[in-house]
Order: structure tokens, then sequence, then C-alpha cells
């Protein structure tokens, strides 16, 4: 059940990530890297309190500004891992399956980070 709510809450701010992804570089034109990193950082804020309040509610024993700092350190690196995929992806299949293949990279750290070290019991 909580990797089912993990996924809503991704969802949630993977919609908003690839809604600004995409409007920074095919209507901007920014590149993609940039773009990424403007967009993945988009949702990290939404992404703490959704899944500190529902996904793991029942493990919020510590305080919230620990929690907060390591979300922030393990969405850094998350956001490294899409930075890279992106930037090695984009120019041989564009932006747009980049960013898809980064979503799937990053999903799987974010869950792993979250689940065993942010919100362990």
């Amino acid at each position: 059940m909580r990797a089912l709510k993990f996924g809503v809450v991704g969802l949630a701010t993977t919609t908003i990530d690839f809604a600004i992804f995409t409007a920074l570089t095919l209507g901007v034109h920014v590149a993609p890297p940039l773009a990424n990193m403007v967009s993945y950082s988009s949702g990290i804020a939404l992404s703490f309190w959704s899944n500190r309040s529902w996904t793991f509610r029942d493990r919020t024993t510590r305080r919230s500004s620990t929690q907060l700092a390591m979300f922030t350190t393990g969405s850094l690196v998350g956001l490294a891992f899409s930075t890279t995929t992106v930037a090695l992806l984009a120019p041989q299949y564009g932006p747009l399956p980049a960013k898809v293949a980064a979503i799937g990279v990053t999903f799987c750290w974010n869950y792993l980070f979250s689940n065993l070290v942010v919100f362990r019991k």
C-alpha cells in the first residue's frame, strides 16, 4: 500500500515536473539539462509534504526539520541522476523521451531513499 501511495504522490509531482520541462524545452527552448533542474526542483516541496503527511505518516516520529534535511539530500541526488540521464539521452532521442527515462530512474531511487532512510521506522 505504501508503494501505491508513493506512486500517487509521484504521479502528481511528476505531472508538474513534466509540464514545466515540456514548456521550457519545447516552448522557450531552454537546454534540456537546465530545464530538468528547474522542473525537477519544482516538485520537491510538494513531494516532501505529501509523503510525510500521507504516504509515511505512521513513520513521522523524527522532527520534520530532520526529515526535510534528509529528504532534500536524497532529492538532490535524484536531481543529479535525473539531469545526467536527460543530458546523456536528449541529444540522441530528444528531450521528452530522455525525460521519461529520467523519471523511471529517479522514481526507483526516490522510493528506496524515502522508505529506507528518510521515513524509516
